[in-house]
């Protein structure tokens, strides 16, 4: 909230004359202000109204569903593996879609995986797929406590690419810290 006063000593608001009718050190909110106010507290009022004018599939053409981290355990060998499952609800044919890990360390920061994992293959609007990587053990904390993945590029069979903006708007965190 801005304050509505230029007086430094002054640190409280004040939205009607009610109860301080002639305080000096008290600025009362023009229609202006007050407008702005209502208008900013309707946006964030419970998500029901979208402010930017674009509905969640509008910012995401793919929604990853689920992840998981784990270990492979195939050939008498331990690997980290990452699988992704995930849904095109683009409207179109994807070909690729790249994304991006983040493993939670114990104090519930990211610690980026330096390499983008890629998933090729022909996948119609409206239908699920699972991806798994192996990943590289050294570059991985599988004991973190929880990851991120998110989707930073998704190239379509009609030649079109979407990219993030930095928003991660098609990204899932698993978190496992306590609440």
């Amino acid at each position: 909230m801005l304050p509505l006063t230029t007086n430094p000593r002054v640190v409280r608001l004040k939205f009607s004359r009610e109860g301080w009718p002639d305080d000096p050190y008290v600025e009362q909110p023009s229609m202006k202000t007050t407008s702005a106010f209502l208008a900013l507290a309707l946006c964030f009022a419970g998500g029901a109204i979208e402010c930017a004018g674009q509905s969640p599939e509008a910012k995401c053409p793919v929604v990853i569903d689920q992840l998981m981290l784990s270990y492979n355990h195939e050939g008498g060998r331990s690997v980290p593996q990452l699988k992704v499952w995930f849904e095109n609800q683009a409207g179109k044919q994807v070909s690729t879609v790249t994304f991006s890990l983040s493993v939670l360390d114990s104090g519930g920061y990211r610690r980026p995986y330096p390499h983008s994992l890629k998933s090729h293959a022909s996948l119609d609007s409206g239908k699920k797929k699972e991806s798994a990587w192996e990943l590289t053990a050294e570059s991985v904390d599988i004991h973190g406590t929880g990851e991120t993945v998110a989707v930073t590029k998704i190239e379509f069979a009609d030649a079109s690419t979407w990219t993030d903006d930095g928003s991660e708007s098609c990204a899932l965190t698993v978190d496992f810290h306590p609440k």
